[in-house]
């Protein structure tokens, strides 16, 4: 379970930032950068609509989903890596100890008959993450998953988002 979350919205950005809140003198600013995008095998290209890091007692999770949640074209791509991870390039394998612990993506499949989010777990990838003032850049992804037919997928892409909303004096 996540102990603390911070989610974006695309329809709040501006450029990649918030809009100055007229509540704060000028000395406090509102940074946010928020982008995620990504190409998978057979699929559309994926653009985030929202962004959420989240941060568990030893884990810290980003999950950048596309679509509204209910719809047909609702997908997420989630990555979940040790708290302490430092910039450098990882690699994942399923199963194996590492930095990072979990590579997913979620689609609308249909098994069995039934209309479900599938979530096509990480095989094997690689990432190469910059940390600069709280804020997480996975410059670069990619990682191989297996959707609901037992087809292999692989999506490549970047993410950023920033764990601050307020950087004051």
């Amino acid at each position: 379970m996540m102990a603390n979350h911070f989610s974006t919205r695309g329809k709040d950005r501006v450029k990649g930032t918030l809009k100055p809140s007229p509540k704060h003198s000028p000395r406090h600013k509102q940074a946010l950068i928020s982008d995620a995008s990504a190409t998978i095998t057979d699929r559309a290209d994926f653009k985030a609509d929202d962004i959420m890091l989240g941060s568990g007692l030893n884990t810290l999770s980003i999950a950048a989903s596309a679509a509204t949640f209910g719809s047909y074209e609702y997908r997420v791509i989630n990555f979940i890596v040790d708290l302490g991870i430092e910039s450098g390039t990882h690699t994942f394998k399923q199963g194996e100890p590492g930095p990072i612990q979990g590579l997913s993506y979620v689609e609308f499949a249909v098994v069995g008959g039934n209309e479900i989010y599938y979530n096509c777990e990480g095989i094997s990838g690689a990432l190469t993450l910059d940390i600069i003032d709280h804020a997480y850049y996975i410059r670069e992804f990619t990682f191989t998953a297996q959707d609901s037919e037992q087809k292999n997928i692989t999506l490549t892409g970047h993410v950023s988002v920033s764990s601050s909303l307020c950087e004051c004096p």
